[in-house]
């Protein structure tokens, strides 16, 4: 079942297994939070996930 991230900034982030949604929060966070680089595990992106309706 596909699985989003509603960022604070605004942004959603969705990927349609963890690896996708890890991935694409990664980038996310790469490009617009630089300050939360290296600071964010796996666990810790999963855990902000929704699964998507």
């Amino acid at each position: 079942m596909a699985k989003l991230i509603n960022c604070e900034c605004g942004q959603v982030v969705r990927g349609k297994t963890d690896d996708e949604l890890v991935a694409a929060a990664s980038e996310h966070v790469n490009r617009d939070h630089p300050e939360l680089v290296g600071k964010l595990t796996r666990d810790d992106i999963l855990a902000m996930a929704e699964e998507e309706e």
